[in-house]
């Protein structure tokens, strides 16, 4: 970290008295903008300053982003106070979401974890629609796609109550526990399980010694979006000795519909013993009018916590604007031209925000920015299909499949013949002649292969292909238009990783071990269900490209207020306050409940007008200099009347504007320090080919499922339980028991069988040449799979190291890093992997004197040079690519890379 910036703003009051407390429980309510990263930043800094360990330490924020913008501050603070070196030790405090803490914990110290992925809501639906007959789905309404949605929203429940199967009524406990059969065989977790999984791992008292044992201070931000799986979760870990620190603002909880409880933090110093509570009111964030207004309507909220936010900055010539339109779209044209008023004025685009109360907003907004140029960096795109690239894909996979395609959710159903599939590629792409020829030919030769179910079908690669021919590798990627058309494509091609990855997954044969039951990945059946989610679910469900982010973009944001959450900018425009929007009509309606309705508070789940009182405080509350409120009459030709909130706000007088008042440009408040957060594998990939690192990692394209995919890090996982089997018993496994850790823990998530079988073997002759040539190293196993973290002047370098052994050279306490290598192209990138890991181990204090770079192929160990030159090399090339990246320079490196590269 650079020394930038580290100047530490003096709290007083009961910030500065947050930051010192200790020997007890510590509530912090602190006011919207009042400075709680802050004061959670210097509070951990003084713990570190007190002589606490960074591994005592472990805090928790809402989401990674989040995360990042608290790990920076701290480490700014840190350096500030204690000396740049200090943050090489900080490698063991955990700065994160509680779902990446509880998956890291099941990983670290459940090694059957390992081989287990993530499910997010859209792989989610994927694997539904790929079990629902073994599980019966359709027994909840005889329909799929209503039955998949009515069980995800119970799921859901079930998960964030931590209620019990055995509580729930037929038909949906059985379909539940026969879901979670199949998640168990397919090494699938969902979110809220990787939470409750987590749970059940501290009731084993070694795992709970190794997870509590070094804890003394467990900090938890927006406490009051907790749900109360994640607070059992809490409790357990705040057990004695540890202080629990929980720092939130009941006025801003807002995710009740996830499952959050704002009795969390309403109750929580009668719920916790000895708890020292302290008020942060001063808002050092918006103008005093903005204070003052948000203040007045944050009293219509029942039940909050008594509290009153101060101003601390001076007025501004005009601090809010409440306006309105007679149609939505003379709304988004006023919004649009006062925009480019401020830029005019001397605002950066980057200044500005369009917060919305839901995707419905989006439409008209998005189409007047385009239509004046102004430049957008969307978070939370309205639907991906109403893009003509999306749609042109979802035509494709219905010919593909011989299924009709409807453009939206009631429209009549199209059939596509190839002519007319090729001719809407030819105008969509400005094909002619050969090209379209090609299309053509492309299309048809496709389908033809689909209805012969020869061999695993390639969705990715054929769509990639596919696009070639349409001519998209030469797009100019200078153009913004051309990115946007890139983003869409890409998002596509994610629908079809989900797919593929849930559908080709397979799972262990229960009675042939060692075997698997391969999953589906050919054939026009295949294809038709592929047509069906496209159709049914990603039609509706998924969002549009969000952009690429980078350092240097200058564009407004225009997000829903639920991402906007923690964020803040100088002018911020919340638009379509009307009575059928903010709040939306279905607010408090009854939803139908497969969960018995004694069991959760299904009021939570349903909203209320008081949680949508709370979601427009977070609106108005990220202004920091000015706030515009607006509404309109018309969103189409039926009246509507405007929001209560805005009414709130301006009373009954909201006058109709043909210009609006405009405040005086100010510093938007950033600080400059700016920090790259990057693993070494994307140092690497970004050194093969910048122009691939950008095609996959900013703008989203998904690679090919490749049945040999998984391998490495199966053949990892497998030498991870032989290096722990030894630590344990001061010998080497025999032949018979590695035998039967392949039977139970080598997987591959993509192979068929007879790949499977083929690969399996393969692994198991490398691990027994292993275990057979270096089986007295294992004996010195010091750690397997242990994280580290590199910090450079404003960059972070993340990676694990496979191994790590002690007793290098013969001296105690000296230890040697050795990385697997399966794969003969390897070696070239492993260099600078191993020789940050070395400095970052060494900067931990930790002695590091050697690493190796292990061929599992030749069986041969190959030493890499960790002189200092050489670790200043590596220093000096990580942070030469952080520049680049931050500047936004993509250099393509032809070569022959080119010729196995799915971008």
């Amino acid at each position: 970290m650079g020394a930038a910036n580290t100047n530490s703003p003096r709290l007083i009051g009961d910030a500065q008295r947050a930051v010192r407390h200790r020997g007890s429980h510590v509530q912090i309510i602190a006011c919207a903008g009042s400075g709680k990263t802050e004061v959670v930043a210097q509070r951990v800094a003084d713990l570190f300053a007190d002589g606490v360990a960074p591994s005592a330490v472990v805090a928790f924020t809402f989401t990674d982003r989040a995360a990042q913008a608290l790990k920076h501050r701290i480490e700014r603070r840190v350096a500030k106070r204690l000396g740049e070196a200090f943050l090489g030790q900080m490698n063991g405090c955990f700065i994160g979401t509680i779902h990446s803490y509880c998956f890291r914990l099941l990983q670290t110290h459940v090694a059957r974890y390992e081989n287990f992925d993530v499910l997010d809501e859209h792989e989610l639906s994927a694997f539904l629609m790929r079990v629902h007959k073994t599980i019966r789905l359709k027994d909840i309404d005889g329909q799929i796609f209503t039955s998949l949605k009515a069980f995800i929203r119970n799921l859901q429940v079930v998960e964030n109550e931590v209620i019990a199967t055995s509580q729930l009524q037929r038909p949906f406990a059985d379909i539940l526990e026969r879901f979670h059969e199949e998640l168990e065989s397919h090494r699938f977790l969902t979110f809220g399980q990787v939470i409750t999984k987590a749970a059940e791992a501290l009731d084993d008292p070694r795992v709970f010694a190794a997870v509590h044992g070094p804890l003394r201070h467990l900090i938890v931000d927006e406490y009051q979006d907790i749900n109360p799986a994640q607070e059992a979760l809490i409790t357990c870990l705040a057990m004695s000795p540890v202080q629990l620190c929980v720092v939130g603002d009941d006025d801003q909880a807002i995710y009740q519909w996830r499952g959050s409880d704002v009795a969390n933090i309403v109750s929580f110093a009668r719920r916790y013993p000895g708890v020292a509570s302290f008020t942060i009111t001063t808002n050092r964030r918006s103008r005093p009018a903005i204070v003052k207004a948000a203040n007045r309507f944050a009293k219509t909220i029942e039940g909050r916590l008594e509290k009153e936010m101060q101003a601390h900055r001076d007025a501004g010539f005009i601090e809010i604007n409440c306006w309105r339109q007679s149609t939505e779209e003379e709304e988004a044209q006023r919004i649009t031209l006062t925009i480019a008023a401020l830029a005019a004025k001397g605002f950066r685009y980057r200044d500005i925000a369009v917060l919305v109360r839901s995707s419905a907003s989006y439409e008209r907004l998005l189409a007047a920015f385009a239509a004046y140029g102004i430049p957008v960096q969307p978070g939370g795109r309205t639907g991906l299909f109403h893009e003509a690239d999306a749609q042109l894909f979802g035509r494709t996979f219905a010919y593909l499949a011989g299924h009709e395609w409807r453009p939206t959710t009631h429209a009549v159903a199209e059939a596509w013949t190839l002519d007319d599939l090729a001719q809407a590629y030819g105008e969509r792409f400005a094909l002619k002649g050969a090209r379209q020829r090609q299309v053509r030919i492309r299309l048809e030769r496709w389908r033809l292969e689909v209805q012969a179910a020869a061999g695993p079908a390639d969705l990715v690669g054929g769509y990639y292909a596919l696009l070639g021919d349409c001519g998209v590798s030469s797009w100019d990627l200078r153009d913004g238009q051309m990115i946007a058309r890139l983003g869409t494509i890409a998002r596509c091609s994610g629908i079809l990783v989900d797919f593929e990855r849930t559908h080709r997954r397979p799972r262990p044969d229960p009675d042939a071990p060692g075997e698997i039951i391969g999953g589906q990945d050919r054939g026009e059946w295949y294809f038709r269900w592929l047509a069906i989610y496209i159709q049914n679910w990603a039609l509706g469900e998924w969002e549009g490209f969000d952009g690429e982010e980078t350092f240097t973009m200058d564009a407004v944001d225009v997000t829903t207020i639920h991402k906007a959450k923690g964020l803040e900018w100088p002018v911020v425009f919340v638009p379509s306050l009307t009575a059928r929007r903010f709040p939306p009509r279905a607010t408090g309606r009854p939803m139908d409940w497969l969960v018995p309705e004694n069991l959760f508070d299904k009021a939570r789940y349903e909203g209320s007008l008081n949680d949508e009182r709370r979601l427009f405080y977070v609106a108005m509350t990220r202004a920091r200099d000015w706030l515009s409120l607006s509404t309109h009459d018309r969103p189409n030709t039926q009246k509507v009347a405007p929001s209560p909130f805005i009414h709130d706000i301006a009373g009954e007088a909201l006058e109709y504007c043909e210009e609006i008042a405009l405040p005086c440009v100010t510093e938007a408040g950033h600080d400059g320090s700016d920090v790259l957060s990057i693993t070494v594998s994307e140092l690497a990939e970004y050194k093969t080919c910048g122009l691939a690192y950008r095609l996959r990692r900013l703008i989203g394209f998904q690679p090919p499922l490749a049945p040999e995919l998984g391998y490495g890090k199966a053949v990892h996982h497998i030498l991870r339980h032989v290096a722990e089997y030894t630590q344990q018993h001061k010998e080497t496994p025999d032949s018979r028991w590695i035998k039967g850790l392949f039977d139970e823990e080598f997987y591959l998530p993509a192979a068929n069988k007879s790949a499977y079988r083929q690969m399996r073997d393969g692994a198991r002759r490398l691990v027994d040449r292993y275990v057979t040539g270096y089986g007295e190293d294992l004996k010195r196993t010091w750690a397997v799979e242990r994280p580290f973290e590199l910090h450079l002047d404003h960059m972070v370098v993340a990676g694990r190291a496979d191994v790590i052994m002690e007793g290098e050279g013969g001296r105690f306490g000296s230890l040697a890093i050795v990385d697997y290598k399966t794969r003969a192209d390897d070696a070239p990138r492993v260099d600078r992997q191993l020789q940050i890991y070395v400095d970052a181990g060494r900067r931990e204090g930790l002695d590091v004197c050697a690493a190796y770079v292990h061929d599992l192929h030749s069986g041969d160990r190959i030493a890499v040079d960790v002189a200092p030159d050489q670790i200043k090399a590596a220093e000096a090339e990580a942070l030469s690519i952080a520049g680049r990246l931050k500047a936004g320079d993509y250099p393509p490196s032809p070569g022959a890379a080119c010729r196995g590269c799915d971008v």
